[in-house]
């Protein structure tokens, strides 16, 4: 159940993706264009969206020590990539973006928020299992051992 919903999660991260339609408009100075700020942000979301679907093929069909870690590696960038844009958001406002919109700055928390649900699920005994990964490969810190 548990790798169901980070599947679920990492799908739906999917959907950073659509920044890409904003990435160029940044700085123009055009209605609802980004204020030019946001240029990393934006790139930031668009590269986690684009590569979410990998990572849940990784998930779904890959499971192994490897593919964990780029798991868990996707999911910190993601949440530190949310924050991130929060920050830009209070020093430099994009005032007609959409989803500040309907969500107002709440929308980077929840961001972050499923990030590091992502991480906390990959982090529970039974589904480290699943992928490959015993508790004498975790409790011998000097002989990586990976199944």
């Amino acid at each position: 159940m548990k790798l169901r919903v980070v599947l679920a999660l990492t799908v739906m991260a999917s959907s950073r993706a659509m920044t890409l339609a904003y990435i160029a408009r940044a700085g123009d100075g055009g209605p609802g264009d980004p204020p030019e700020a946001w240029l990393m942000p934006l790139i930031g979301d668009a590269a986690v969206g684009l590569t979410a679907l990998v990572v849940a093929v990784l998930i779904w069909r890959v499971r192994t020590a490897a593919s964990w870690v780029v798991a868990v590696v996707w999911s910190a960038i993601g949440a530190f990539d949310a924050l991130a844009a929060f920050i830009v958001e209070t020093s430099a406002p994009w005032p007609d973006f959409f989803m500040l919109e309907i969500f107002g700055r709440t929308m980077f928390f929840m961001a972050a928020g499923m990030q590091v649900l992502i991480i906390y699920l990959l982090s529970r005994p039974d589904v480290v299992a699943d992928f490959g990964i015993t508790q004498a490969d975790r409790s011998s810190p000097g002989k990586p051992r990976l199944v």
